[in-house]
This record gives C-alpha cells, sequence and structure tokens, in this order.
C-alpha cells in the first residue's frame, strides 16, 4: 500500500491519499474538501476542468461498459492496459524532445473521436 499527500491548488486543502498498490504517473481524482477535479501528474498537482474530468468520466464509463460485456476476466483487461501503459512509458523515455502543444491537440482530436469499442480493439 502507497500513500500520497496531496495539496489541493484550489481550497489548500491538505490531505493523504492511499492507494492499494504503488502510485502511478497520473492519476485523476477529486479533492475531499471541495470537490475540485485534480490530475496528479508526476508529482505535481493540478486542477482540472469540471468539463474535462466529466468528459474523462463518461469516456471510461464507456470502457467500462464494454468490458463488462466481454468474456474476458479483469485481470487480463488490466494487463492488457497496463501492456500500454508501459509501452507509452517506454516511448516517452526514448523521446529527446518534450509533446509539441500541436502534436497532444492532435492526440487530444483522435481520442476524442475514438469510441470505447475502437479503444479496446487497439488493446
Amino acid at each position: 500500500m502507497s500513500e500520497l499527500h496531496i495539496e489541493c491548488p484550489h481550497c489548500g486543502a491538505a490531505f493523504n491519499v492511499q492507494l492499494d498498490g504503488e502510485i502511478s504517473n497520473m492519476m485523476v481524482f477529486p479533492c475531499v474538501k471541495c470537490k475540485t477535479p485534480l490530475m496528479f501528474y508526476h508529482g505535481e498537482v493540478s486542477e482540472l476542468d469540471r468539463e474535462e474530468f466529466a468528459g474523462l468520466r463518461e469516456k471510461l464509463s464507456k470502457v467500462l461498459n464494454v468490458v463488462m460485456k466481454q468474456e474476458s476476466s479483469v485481470n487480463e483487461v488490466a494487463d492488457s492496459l497496463k501492456k500500454l501503459v508501459d509501452v507509452s512509458n517506454a516511448k516517452a523515455a526514448e523521446r529527446e524532445s518534450p509533446i509539441t502543444d500541436e502534436a497532444l491537440a492532435e492526440l487530444e482530436r483522435d481520442l476524442a473521436e475514438m469510441d470505447a469499442d475502437s479503444f479496446l480493439e487497439k488493446l
């Protein structure tokens, strides 16, 4: 079990988050006091736009609905997602320059257009 100390940039509340496992490079969760959507990314905590947070929840719900209809076990799905994250992290480590705003915008467009079935097919 791991513990993460968070300070909300919106209201200043400080709290600890206990995780069942290791701390991930990126995590999204609400502040325990003001409920502002927060993103923990490589040790930094920042505020997420509420609409963006709602969009993330909607996309995750779609993916989970499709996963629940599949005959595969949760462990198989988790293993597939972990492999995708590991490959992504390895590619990011190989990059010499940071991701440009243009590349990030293109990725966001691609993700917005991708539905849950397409995502699972890529697994």
